[in-house]
Protein backbone atom coordinates (compact mmCIF):
# COMPACT_ATOMS: atom_id res chain seq x y z
CA UNK A 1 0.00 0.00 0.00
CA UNK A 2 1.06 3.65 -1.07
CA UNK A 3 0.09 6.38 1.67
CA UNK A 4 0.82 9.50 0.48
CA UNK A 5 -1.15 11.39 3.38
CA UNK A 6 -3.34 13.33 0.72
CA UNK A 7 -6.79 12.46 0.14
CA UNK A 8 -7.54 10.15 -3.05
CA UNK A 9 -10.30 10.66 -5.43
CA UNK A 10 -11.69 8.47 -8.10
CA UNK A 11 -12.58 10.41 -11.46
CA UNK A 12 -14.72 8.49 -13.72
CA UNK A 13 -15.33 9.51 -17.57
CA UNK A 14 -11.56 11.32 -16.53
CA UNK A 15 -9.80 11.23 -20.22
CA UNK A 16 -11.75 13.97 -21.58
CA UNK A 17 -14.39 17.32 -21.12
CA UNK A 18 -16.00 17.76 -17.42
CA UNK A 19 -13.97 14.82 -16.07
CA UNK A 20 -10.61 15.60 -17.44
CA UNK A 21 -11.16 19.16 -16.30
CA UNK A 22 -12.31 17.74 -12.46
CA UNK A 23 -9.17 15.04 -12.36
CA UNK A 24 -6.85 18.55 -13.36
CA UNK A 25 -8.47 20.46 -10.86
CA UNK A 26 -8.66 17.72 -7.66
CA UNK A 27 -4.76 17.25 -8.77
CA UNK A 28 -4.23 21.34 -8.69
CA UNK A 29 -5.87 21.46 -5.06
CA UNK A 30 -3.39 18.68 -3.71
CA UNK A 31 -5.49 15.52 -3.95
CA UNK A 32 -4.25 11.57 -5.07
CA UNK A 33 -6.10 11.39 -8.43
CA UNK A 34 -7.54 8.10 -9.91
CA UNK A 35 -8.22 8.73 -13.30
CA UNK A 36 -11.00 5.53 -14.85
CA UNK A 37 -12.04 6.15 -18.29
CA UNK A 38 -12.37 3.83 -21.94
CA UNK A 39 -10.50 5.65 -23.85
CA UNK A 40 -6.64 5.73 -24.04
CA UNK A 41 -5.96 9.54 -24.10
CA UNK A 42 -6.37 9.22 -20.14
CA UNK A 43 -2.98 8.25 -20.26
CA UNK A 44 -2.02 11.22 -21.99
CA UNK A 45 -4.26 13.31 -19.05
CA UNK A 46 -2.28 11.51 -16.26
CA UNK A 47 1.41 11.98 -18.08
CA UNK A 48 0.24 16.09 -18.26
CA UNK A 49 -0.80 16.08 -14.65
CA UNK A 50 2.35 14.57 -13.49
CA UNK A 51 4.70 16.50 -15.47
CA UNK A 52 3.41 19.66 -13.46
CA UNK A 53 3.51 17.61 -10.21
CA UNK A 54 0.43 16.13 -9.58
CA UNK A 55 -0.23 12.74 -8.08
CA UNK A 56 -2.27 10.89 -10.42
CA UNK A 57 -2.46 7.25 -11.74
CA UNK A 58 -4.97 6.03 -14.69
CA UNK A 59 -6.47 3.05 -15.69
CA UNK A 60 -8.64 1.78 -18.32
CA UNK A 61 -12.52 0.69 -16.82
CA UNK A 62 -15.74 0.05 -18.58
CA UNK A 63 -18.21 1.51 -15.60
CA UNK A 64 -21.09 -0.47 -17.65
CA UNK A 65 -18.71 -3.83 -16.28
CA UNK A 66 -19.36 -5.23 -12.65
CA UNK A 67 -15.93 -7.07 -13.34
CA UNK A 68 -14.08 -3.63 -14.34
CA UNK A 69 -15.81 -1.79 -11.76
CA UNK A 70 -15.43 -3.93 -8.80
CA UNK A 71 -11.52 -4.88 -9.80
CA UNK A 72 -10.86 -1.05 -9.87
CA UNK A 73 -11.87 -0.14 -6.68
CA UNK A 74 -10.21 -3.01 -5.33
CA UNK A 75 -7.21 -2.05 -6.84
CA UNK A 76 -7.43 1.61 -5.83
CA UNK A 77 -8.06 0.53 -2.46
CA UNK A 78 -4.57 -1.93 -2.00
CA UNK A 79 -2.42 0.99 -3.50
CA UNK A 80 -3.82 3.54 -1.53
CA UNK A 81 -6.14 2.65 1.22
CA UNK A 82 -8.94 4.83 0.93
CA UNK A 83 -11.33 7.07 -1.17
CA UNK A 84 -12.08 10.01 0.32
CA UNK A 85 -14.18 11.19 -2.89
CA UNK A 86 -15.82 9.75 -5.70
CA UNK A 87 -16.76 11.95 -8.61
CA UNK A 88 -18.64 9.66 -11.57
CA UNK A 89 -18.44 11.42 -14.44
CA UNK A 90 -18.45 8.93 -17.21
CA UNK A 91 -21.44 9.16 -19.67
CA UNK A 92 -22.55 8.90 -23.02
CA UNK A 93 -25.35 10.55 -25.17
CA UNK A 94 -27.94 9.68 -27.99
CA UNK A 95 -29.55 12.06 -29.94
CA UNK A 96 -32.43 10.54 -31.68
CA UNK A 97 -36.02 10.33 -31.75
CA UNK A 98 -37.00 7.71 -29.07
CA UNK A 99 -39.13 5.40 -31.60
CA UNK A 100 -35.71 4.82 -33.96
CA UNK A 101 -33.93 4.06 -30.60
CA UNK A 102 -32.96 0.03 -30.80
CA UNK A 103 -33.17 -1.99 -27.70
CA UNK A 104 -29.35 -2.67 -27.53
CA UNK A 105 -29.27 1.46 -27.86
CA UNK A 106 -31.25 2.04 -25.08
CA UNK A 107 -29.52 -1.04 -22.78
CA UNK A 108 -26.06 0.63 -23.41
CA UNK A 109 -27.16 4.03 -22.55
CA UNK A 110 -29.02 3.47 -19.23
CA UNK A 111 -26.26 0.33 -18.51
CA UNK A 112 -23.21 3.33 -19.04
CA UNK A 113 -25.05 6.43 -17.31
CA UNK A 114 -26.91 4.91 -14.54
CA UNK A 115 -25.35 1.53 -14.11
CA UNK A 116 -21.76 2.89 -13.73
CA UNK A 117 -23.19 5.12 -10.81
CA UNK A 118 -25.01 2.21 -9.79
CA UNK A 119 -21.69 0.12 -10.11
CA UNK A 120 -19.21 2.45 -8.21
CA UNK A 121 -21.63 3.81 -5.50
CA UNK A 122 -22.11 -0.40 -4.84
CA UNK A 123 -18.35 -0.85 -4.40
CA UNK A 124 -17.16 2.50 -3.14
CA UNK A 125 -19.69 2.87 -0.54
CA UNK A 126 -18.53 0.27 1.35
CA UNK A 127 -15.25 1.55 1.48
CA UNK A 128 -16.04 4.72 2.78
CA UNK A 129 -18.82 3.17 5.39
CA UNK A 130 -15.50 1.85 7.05
CA UNK A 131 -14.00 5.18 6.78
CA UNK A 132 -16.61 6.49 8.33
CA UNK A 133 -16.71 9.51 6.06
CA UNK A 134 -17.04 10.23 2.34
CA UNK A 135 -18.18 12.20 -0.31
CA UNK A 136 -19.98 11.09 -3.83
CA UNK A 137 -20.84 13.54 -6.50
CA UNK A 138 -22.43 12.52 -9.65
CA UNK A 139 -23.02 14.32 -12.88
CA UNK A 140 -26.78 15.22 -13.76
CA UNK A 141 -27.39 17.52 -16.09
CA UNK A 142 -30.23 20.16 -17.43
CA UNK A 143 -31.65 17.37 -19.09
CA UNK A 144 -32.98 15.74 -16.23
CA UNK A 145 -34.90 18.86 -15.65
CA UNK A 146 -36.03 20.11 -18.88
CA UNK A 147 -37.64 18.41 -21.98
CA UNK A 148 -35.04 18.50 -24.75
CA UNK A 149 -36.17 17.04 -28.33
CA UNK A 150 -34.23 13.92 -29.53
CA UNK A 151 -32.86 13.23 -25.89
CA UNK A 152 -35.94 11.35 -24.36
CA UNK A 153 -33.60 8.73 -23.09
CA UNK A 154 -30.76 10.55 -22.34
CA UNK A 155 -33.01 12.86 -19.82
CA UNK A 156 -34.96 9.75 -18.32
CA UNK A 157 -31.09 8.14 -17.05
CA UNK A 158 -29.74 11.71 -15.63
CA UNK A 159 -33.26 12.09 -13.95
CA UNK A 160 -32.54 8.57 -12.35
CA UNK A 161 -29.30 9.93 -11.16
CA UNK A 162 -31.12 13.09 -9.51
CA UNK A 163 -33.67 10.98 -7.57
CA UNK A 164 -30.82 8.15 -6.63
CA UNK A 165 -28.85 11.06 -5.25
CA UNK A 166 -31.68 12.57 -2.85
CA UNK A 167 -32.76 8.50 -1.91
CA UNK A 168 -29.20 7.97 -0.97
CA UNK A 169 -28.28 10.76 0.98
CA UNK A 170 -30.76 9.98 3.44
CA UNK A 171 -29.23 6.18 3.38
CA UNK A 172 -26.08 6.94 3.82
CA UNK A 173 -25.90 10.23 6.46
CA UNK A 174 -25.37 7.50 9.39
CA UNK A 175 -22.02 6.65 8.12
CA UNK A 176 -21.18 10.67 7.17
CA UNK A 177 -21.43 10.26 3.64
CA UNK A 178 -22.19 13.27 1.52
CA UNK A 179 -23.93 12.53 -1.79
CA UNK A 180 -24.91 15.22 -4.17
CA UNK A 181 -25.22 15.22 -7.83
CA UNK A 182 -24.47 18.20 -10.47
CA UNK A 183 -26.54 18.97 -13.37
CA UNK A 184 -24.45 21.67 -16.21
CA UNK A 185 -26.14 23.34 -18.93
CA UNK A 186 -24.05 23.58 -22.42
CA UNK A 187 -20.46 22.70 -21.78
CA UNK A 188 -18.15 22.68 -24.21
CA UNK A 189 -16.82 19.38 -24.71
CA UNK A 190 -16.65 16.43 -27.34
CA UNK A 191 -20.38 15.05 -26.04
CA UNK A 192 -21.57 18.46 -27.26
CA UNK A 193 -19.67 19.14 -30.57
CA UNK A 194 -20.92 15.73 -31.87
CA UNK A 195 -25.09 16.39 -30.60
CA UNK A 196 -24.43 19.92 -32.43
CA UNK A 197 -23.16 18.36 -35.93
CA UNK A 198 -25.62 15.78 -35.44
CA UNK A 199 -28.20 18.37 -35.57
CA UNK A 200 -26.47 20.37 -37.93
CA UNK A 201 -27.14 17.39 -40.22
CA UNK A 202 -30.51 17.26 -39.59
CA UNK A 203 -31.73 20.29 -40.17
CA UNK A 204 -29.62 21.86 -42.87
CA UNK A 205 -27.98 24.56 -40.82
CA UNK A 206 -24.43 24.98 -40.39
CA UNK A 207 -22.62 23.85 -37.53
CA UNK A 208 -21.73 28.13 -36.41
CA UNK A 209 -25.79 28.50 -37.51
CA UNK A 210 -26.40 25.62 -35.04
CA UNK A 211 -23.92 26.52 -32.29
CA UNK A 212 -25.28 29.81 -31.96
CA UNK A 213 -28.83 28.55 -31.13
CA UNK A 214 -27.84 26.51 -28.56
CA UNK A 215 -25.64 29.04 -26.86
CA UNK A 216 -28.99 31.08 -27.02
CA UNK A 217 -30.19 28.86 -24.20
CA UNK A 218 -27.94 29.73 -21.80
CA UNK A 219 -28.54 33.13 -19.58
CA UNK A 220 -24.70 34.80 -21.17
CA UNK A 221 -24.93 33.10 -24.52
CA UNK A 222 -21.95 31.23 -24.24
CA UNK A 223 -21.21 27.84 -23.46
CA UNK A 224 -19.31 26.91 -19.83
CA UNK A 225 -16.02 25.91 -20.22
CA UNK A 226 -15.78 22.40 -18.23
CA UNK A 227 -13.57 24.04 -15.85
CA UNK A 228 -16.28 25.76 -14.84
CA UNK A 229 -18.17 22.52 -14.35
CA UNK A 230 -15.21 21.19 -11.97
CA UNK A 231 -15.12 23.95 -9.95
CA UNK A 232 -18.72 23.06 -8.97
CA UNK A 233 -17.98 19.32 -8.62
CA UNK A 234 -15.01 20.68 -6.46
CA UNK A 235 -16.52 22.29 -4.10
CA UNK A 236 -20.05 19.54 -3.76
CA UNK A 237 -16.66 17.33 -2.89
CA UNK A 238 -15.00 18.89 -0.45
CA UNK A 239 -15.68 20.05 3.50
CA UNK A 240 -16.58 23.72 2.87
CA UNK A 241 -19.98 21.95 1.70
CA UNK A 242 -20.15 19.53 4.85
CA UNK A 243 -24.03 20.62 5.35
CA UNK A 244 -24.99 19.68 1.93
CA UNK A 245 -26.03 16.58 0.87
CA UNK A 246 -29.03 15.12 -1.30
CA UNK A 247 -29.10 18.23 -3.35
CA UNK A 248 -28.51 18.66 -7.14
CA UNK A 249 -26.27 21.91 -8.05
CA UNK A 250 -27.70 23.57 -11.27
CA UNK A 251 -24.76 24.91 -12.99
CA UNK A 252 -26.86 25.67 -16.52
CA UNK A 253 -26.39 29.80 -16.68
CA UNK A 254 -30.30 29.95 -16.10
CA UNK A 255 -31.43 27.01 -18.48
CA UNK A 256 -34.20 26.22 -15.76
CA UNK A 257 -34.76 28.86 -14.48
CA UNK A 258 -36.29 30.55 -17.39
Amino acid sequence: MRKSGKQVVVVTGAANGIGEAAARLFSRKGYTVVMLDVSERGNQVRDEIKTVGGDCAFWKCDVASEKDVAASVKKIVKLYGRIDVLNNNAGIVLVRPLEDILWEEYHRVVDVNLGGIFLFCKYVIPVMKKQGKGSIVNMGSVSGHVGQIDHSLYGATKGAIIALTRALAWELAPWNIRINSVSPGSVDTPMLRSDIKIESAKTGKSYKEVKKLREGEQAFKRWADPSEIAESIYFLAGDTASFITGADLLVDCGWVAK
